[in-house]
């Protein structure tokens, strides 16, 4: 009996690749990007569903974490300085791209991470990287993600001209609509302008920022400023903290409205920036959500002095995560954990005018302090949770419909079993329920609590 005449809808094929190989970002397992290569030479079929997964993301240049899928090189070559092997490898590339029997590769790239190693060889015209950029630009018609990754970091100012105009096209002649940086600075604003970047959405920052007026205006080579992108709405763009994702938008007459953060404080100087960002007329106006993370309670304090959330007439959802116990000269760690907590709880009432927040969640993470059977949460005061219900809540903010608070609790690597874990969460768990149901009130009102003990540092 012969089957050579039975098929299968794609969407089955695919659905079977799927199961084969879960997942849909680069296929870091090696066992799952075997599977994947052995499903391109099973069938037509199965190597377009296979081909998909494997060039959904494409990652030129040296990436420690990656085995595969990668235009890669060995790192003593770049240390000697060489570029012949990466210009080999992008060359072999552009070949596969130019070859009829694999004409639909570049469409099926959906993500474009470039990984600039520290003497940046990877950017130098010889490895022909501006090419390979020229022809994405062309023909990678689902690319919806760029992200430029700096092992150390570098300006943007450095990328040569055919390299840095292949960027801009890719993002003003395809739907590129996130843009990625880890370790670039004087990123030209211009790239978040709609004139020549209509269909951005999201950017990430890690050590990253835009260039200010005169570095932007240095940076852009061959492209213009987009007029729309008025001197008012500049320094929003370069007043944005160097670690954290935005969400924007743009209104009908292309200026810039950010809707969405969420911010990592890594810096005591960044703190201060995000203040003045959530201080802005024009950001209270647009922000929808908001989430920040903060090393300690000085952070917390110095980024939401003087924020009132009322003010922010469009904000639905605010997420603030406080960590504690980073400070050595701290003696006593249940005064710090109440102090936090206070803190936390304090900011949410801060102005006169009522918000219009549906959903508030606070989490304090304790991991660095060990947990060590001891009854160290026993002095913590929890009471200051009565002012996360929704009861309590309503005062400031009329519309909330629900509150979380989480907490996250560090054990000591050699008493971290699951009998130990579940203990420390029971203790914990009644201790903050106790403090919060006092008075007795509605059980919906009460925030909802979760609480995770795990192996600390």
């Amino acid at each position: 009996m012969t089957t050579s005449n039975i098929t299968f809808p794609l969407e089955l094929v695919e659905a079977f690749v799927e199961q084969l190989a879960p997942g849909s970002g680069i296929a870091l397992e090696e066992e799952i990007f075997q599977t994947l290569v052995s499903c391109t030479l099973a069938s037509k079929k199965f190597s377009f569903a296979a081909r998909k997964r494997l060039f959904s993301t494409l990652v030129i240049g040296r990436n420690w974490k990656h085995t595969s899928q990668i235009i890669d090189w060995h790192w003593r070559m770049m240390r000697k300085g060489r570029t012949e092997e990466a210009s080999r490898r992008i060359n072999s590339f552009l070949g596969l791209l130019a070859d009829e029997r694999s004409s639909d590769l570049a469409l099926m790239i959906r993500r474009l991470h470039i990984i600039v190693d520290d003497e940046r060889i990877i950017l130098r015209q010889a490895t022909n990287l501006h090419e390979l950029l020229k022809v994405l630009s062309h023909r990678a018609h689902k690319l919806s993600i760029l992200r430029v990754h700096g092992r150390y970091t570098f300006s943007w100012t450095t990328i040569p001209q055919e390299t840095a105009d292949g960027l801009y096209a890719l993002c003003r002649s395809l739907s590129v609509n996130h843009l990625s940086f880890s370790g670039v600075y004087n990123i030209p604003y211009t790239i978040a302008s709609v004139q020549e970047y209509p269909h951005l959405r999201y950017i990430d920052f890690e050590e990253s920022e835009f260039a200010g007026n005169d570095a932007g205006m240095a940076a852009e080579t061959t492209i213009s400023p987009a007029t729309s992108l008025i001197a008012g709405h500049l320094d929003v763009l370069t007043g944005l903290p160097k670690y954290g994702s935005y969400e924007i938008c743009y209104t009908s007459h292309g200026q810039i409205n950010i809707v969405g953060i969420d911010i990592t404080i890594r810096l005591r100087d960044e703190s201060q920036r995000l203040n003045q960002l959530l201080s802005d007329e024009r950001i209270r106006s647009s922000l929808r959500y908001c989430c920040c993370t903060c090393r300690d309670t000085h952070e917390l304090l110095s980024t939401t002095k003087a924020i009132d959330f009322g003010t922010m007439v469009l904000l639905r959802q605010l997420t603030i995560y406080l960590r504690v116990g980073l400070d050595d000269d701290i003696p006593e760690i249940t005064t710090d954990i109440t102090s936090a907590m206070n803190t936390l709880i304090d900011c949410l009432y801060y102005g006169n005018t009522k918000s219009a927040l549906q959903e508030i969640k606070v989490t304090l993470d304790t991991e660095y302090d060990l947990y060590e059977r001891t009854s160290m949460f026993d002095a913590v005061d929890f009471s200051s949770l009565q002012r996360l219900r929704i009861d309590s809540l309503r005062k400031k903010h009329p519309l909330i419909q629900s509150t979380q608070f989480c907490i996250r609790i560090g054990l000591l690597p050699y008493d971290s079993g699951p009998e130990v874990k579940s203990s420390v969460e029971e203790i914990v768990r009644k201790l903050i329920t106790d403090a919060i149901a006092l008075p007795p009130v509605d059980e919906s009102f009460l925030p909802q609590i979760h609480i995770c003990a795990e192996k600390g540092y």
